[in-house]
């Protein structure tokens, strides 16, 4: 008669139920994990209770049926297996990775679970793995240690498992993952050291136990969940905010498309009409329309920014040359309020530096612009100084002030906000600080900078922008900031060139652009002719020499830059020495080297400006085809 000491197993029984009570009771989520370590513990509680009906049947063997003898022992080695499967399916759930590879294993491990289920069930009559005599003693079958076999593969494996994929846990939770391997210590040392007492499921215990502390508490577990919702919803709000981007890009876009029209047209009125009322009307359209390019382009650099796709292009450039710029631009605004517009340069701002102009501009252009709008009589000032940092560095100020309706105190904090509206006087007068203030916030971020607003409500504002910057060592800067003209400057100026052999094809899928680049080219007397995609293109080439190549980007048939690339393919276009410049809806910083690195001669964004098209394309004829130029 076997008799084995169940004292340590018994103990464990009252701290498995104690711990599966404060499990079900945590206040918390009903997740996987949860589930799956919920399985585990009842496992092994199951398996705790019939190792020790297991010694008690034996012990009372002559008293009871064989079967019911057989049957508790049976179970026994049932849930030993069984607990190391729940180990396993919670270290899988826990770890949250798994490969083709993994998926396939899952389903061999728990084919495994129902083999030895039936080898269990088989033994009962087999005595395989163990039997008892005529005298109810407990005896090894010639097959015993494989009971052994599937607890130690399932528990080893799963261990493994943690261990390969320890890049996805920290140090707490892989050493936590090693605590359920106690259940083979304990079966060991029960099996070899102290066969007569219970040690197998007490370890077990002991194992779940330190899960339970380490990663399963309230405190734990729920910083992990709060984590992965955190995930969660950081993935749901980059998704929103792309989604948001896209729109804005799309809807601005398709705004864009149709005012290219409107302003080109416009352009043309300004050429060639000589009535004084029509060409009055024609310049407030331009005025307007070119008020709402300017918010378009908010709105696209605003969600460009946002998506992280603008870039700071760093280029030696001459501050006077900018501010002049930005004073011309601002001037009739200002002039049109009444109000004094002053734009200083400090003595000690080096004559080039390196920065990005164009963002640099886009700043001031914003500063001055917002100071425009909420100052009714006045003046708005710009001075432009610079703070030397070193030898070769130079902290660049731009200072902007206004005698407005200046910000309350209590709005200031959320003036640099999109979309924001600061204080009811700017709401009735209709107007708002919108993205401007938006735009120069995160464009300073980007460039390191900082910003900096102080204001008297009633009695007006001032922002200061520092940037650093690099102080130019060569003068190899190509500026011709001051050479753009308005529409209307261009259509008073006429054309920059006169040739009347150049052979100009015009290709994009919208009629009206089309129309719209052949009269802005008129007076330029070069000979265009038309077609609406980039297939028609390739066989026009293939039949006409062409100097110039006129390719709209976004087409349905061909794509603007795979057009061009078959294009340079043809023998006659490689002999001609045909130029393509590229007509697209994007002026981002850096479209035209990315248009020149795809293949393209040169670039002019939409809506065309008259004089800038005119340009591209004297740069690209040849100076035997221009009859007379302006230079």
């Amino acid at each position: 008669m076997n008799q084995y000491n169940i004292s340590f197993e018994l103990a464990s029984v009252f701290f498995m139920v104690i711990s599966i009570a404060c499990l079900v009771l945590m206040r918390r989520k009903r997740t996987e994990r949860y589930k799956k370590f919920l399985i585990l513990m009842i496992v092994v509680l199951c398996g705790l209770v019939f190792d020790i009906l297991g010694a008690l049947t034996i012990y009372h063997g002559k008293e009871l049926p064989y079967m019911v003898v057989s049957l508790a022992n049976t179970l026994y080695f049932f849930f030993a297996a069984l607990s190391g499967h729940a180990y396993l399916s919670y270290t899988e759930v826990f770890v949250g990775e798994m490969s083709a590879i993994d998926k396939v294993m899952s389903k061999v491990n728990l084919l495994l679970v129902v083999v030895y289920t039936l080898v269990l069930v088989a033994n009962i009559w087999t005595g395989w793995i163990f039997y008892f005599d005529e005298d109810m003693n407990y005896m090894f079958g010639p097959v015993h240690y494989l009971c052994y076999i599937p607890t130690f593969y399932f528990i080893t494996y799963g261990f493994a498992y943690a261990l390969i994929h320890h890049k996805n846990l920290e140090l707490r939770e892989t050493l936590s993952f090693s605590g359920f391997v106690f259940i083979i210590f304990g079966t060991l040392i029960q099996s070899l050291m102290f066969p007569s007492t219970l040690l197998t499921f007490f370890f077990g215990t002991i194992g779940v136990i330190i899960i339970l502390l380490f990663l399963e508490t309230p405190d734990y577990a729920h910083l992990q969940e709060t984590l992965i919702e955190l995930d969660a919803c950081k993935i749901q709000v980059e998704k929103s905010k792309r989604i948001k981007s896209e729109f804005l890009q799309s809807i601005s876009r398709e705004i864009k498309t149709p005012m290219t029209t409107v302003l080109g047209m416009d352009e043309m009125i300004l050429r060639e009409s000589n009535d004084e009322y029509i060409t009055g009307y024609a310049r407030d359209i331009a005025t307007a329309a070119g008020s709402l390019m300017e918010t378009i382009n908010k709105i696209l650099d605003y969600s460009d920014i946002e998506a992280g796709r603008l870039e700071i292009v760093k280029a030696p450039y001459k501050i006077e040359t900018l501010v002049r710029d930005v004073f011309k631009t601002c001037q009739p605004a200002a002039e049109k309020k009444g109000l004094d517009l002053n734009c200083d340069l400090g003595s000690l701002v080096p004559e080039m530096l390196v920065g990005d102009c164009v963002r640099i501009r886009q700043i001031m252009l914003n500063l001055i612009g917002n100071g425009i709008k909420f100052t009714s009589s006045g003046r708005v000032s710009m001075y432009v100084g610079a703070k030397e940092i070193d030898s070769k560095n130079v902290m660049l100020e731009i200072r902007v002030s206004d005698t407005g309706i200046g910000i309350r105190e209590e709005e200031i904090g959320g003036i640099f906000g999109s979309f924001d509206r600061s204080g009811d006087v700017q709401a009735r007068s209709g107007e708002r600080l919108g993205l401007g203030l938006a735009i120069v916030s995160k464009l300073t971020d980007m460039m390191d900078g900082e910003v900096r607003v102080q204001s008297e409500y009633g009695k007006g504002s001032e922002f200061t922008v520092t940037i650093p910057h690099k102080i130019a060592e060569d003068s190899d800067l190509i500026d011709d900031s001051d050479k753009s003209m308005s529409s209307s400057d261009a259509a008073e100026a006429g054309p920059l060139f006169k040739a009347p052999k150049a052979k100009v094809l015009i290709v994009d899928d919208n009629d009206i652009n089309r129309v719209l680049e052949a009269m802005l080219l008129k007076e330029t007397e070069v000979q265009t002719n038309q077609v609406a995609g980039g297939k028609e293109m390739l066989e026009e080439l293939s039949r006409i020499s062409y100097d110039v190549v006129l390719l709209d980007h976004i087409m349905p048939d061909m794509d603007g830059v795979e057009a061009m690339k078959r294009a340079r393919q043809i023998e006659r276009v490689k002999n001609a020495g045909t130029s393509f410049i590229a007509i697209t809806a994007n002026a981002l910083t850096g479209a035209r080297d990315e248009y020149i690195r795809q293949g393209f001669d040169d670039f002019v964004s939409k809506p065309i400006n008259g004089r800038r098209l005119e340009e591209a394309i004297m740069k690209r004829l040849d100076k035997n085809v221009i009859e007379w130029s302006r230079n």
